[in-house]
């Protein structure tokens, strides 16, 4: 099955590069919208922990940052604020909306407001491991066709439980859909509870036919994974909450807390205890012999949700 999903895929790409001849053709319009340059979106909501370290990783890199903004619960808002004013590329939209589409429409309403040609899907807790190397990805993007549509996949590091451990059977993550041509045609995946968008991470990213897919195999960006065991416990349920959301329920937390007693039978506090126990067997130390030294952003950061000990 594996082999034959491999092989449907390969053909799959196989057209879609015949197709993304179609703007050099003249058949479709060509990238001729905005000028040159990388806009970063970065959707946030509540994550004050990475925020800071996340922009800066990215500023000197981009043309522009977008910040679609929608924190309540911690100083985010307040962190953003104070890098936008000190940074002109930086421009910060607050968005208060927690209904079942809200990241994808967090994404769309990014998307929307770029003003550069190639567009960066950013997380909020990732981490670029320098400005150089991402200036590297960016002048590969100026030897690419101009006439052409692309969807560029990356990979991310992903650091779990601190910054000295990694996950062991996945260290180097699962590419996804992040850097790609702006297009008017782009519309982030609205899904309901009849629909499931798969694509890029939840939230899928819905290219047409004549974007040509690549896959750039760097390791140039850290996934700072990082939170309490409580928190890694909240947001496993964190998709369905938004795409079928318990009229019951008024948060996230309690929809995983009554979503752990109707599925198992037991109360949040020992959900946390099995995640910890599962975290522990499935990270180990961080490979610096393979992926480099930390970004000195992050070592600083000193940002931590265990102690090193945990994992050890």
């Amino acid at each position: 099955m594996k082999d034959e999903i491999r092989f449907q895929d390969r053909i799959i790409l196989a057209i879609r590069n015949v197709v993304s001849f179609a703007p050099k053709l003249r058949l479709i319009k060509k990238p001729r919208y905005h000028k040159d340059g990388v806009t970063f979106v970065v959707v946030v909501k509540d994550e004050e922990r990475w925020i800071k370290t996340c922009l800066q990783s990215i500023q000197d890199a981009a043309d522009e940052i977008i910040v679609v903004d929608s924190s309540v619960e911690d100083n985010t808002t307040k962190i953003v604020e104070t890098l936008a004013a000190d940074n002109k590329k930086i421009k910060h939209i607050k968005f208060y909306y927690n209904g079942p589409n809200a990241i994808a429409l967090a994404h769309q309403i990014g998307l929307t407001c770029a003003n550069y040609k190639w567009i960066f899907k950013w997380d909020s807790d990732d981490i670029a491991k320098s400005p150089q190397v991402l200036q590297e990805w960016i002048d590969r993007l100026k030897r690419l066709d101009p006439n052409r549509y692309y969807v560029i996949d990356v990979s991310r590091i992903h650091l779990k439980g601190d910054l000295e451990h990694q996950y062991r059977p996945k260290p180097f993550g699962s590419y996804e859909f992040r850097l790609f041509t702006w297009s008017p045609e782009l519309r982030w995946g609205i899904v309901n509870t009849n629909e499931h968008v798969i694509g890029d991470s939840i939230w899928g990213q819905r290219f047409p036919p004549w974007f040509k897919i690549m896959r750039w195999h760097e390791p140039y960006i850290f996934h700072c994974d990082i939170k309490s065991p409580k928190r890694s416990v909240i947001r496993k349920y964190w998709e369905d909450y938004m795409i079928c959301k318990e009229s019951r329920c008024t948060s996230l937390e309690e929809y995983a807390t009554y979503r752990i007693h109707e599925e198992y039978g037991t109360s949040m506090e020992e959900a946390i205890k099995k995640e910890i126990e599962q975290m522990t067997k499935e990270l180990c130390p961080y490979d610096k012999t393979q992926y480099g030294e930390l970004p000195e952003q992050l070592k600083r950061s000193q940002t931590t949700a265990y102690s090193s000990s945990t994992f050890s």
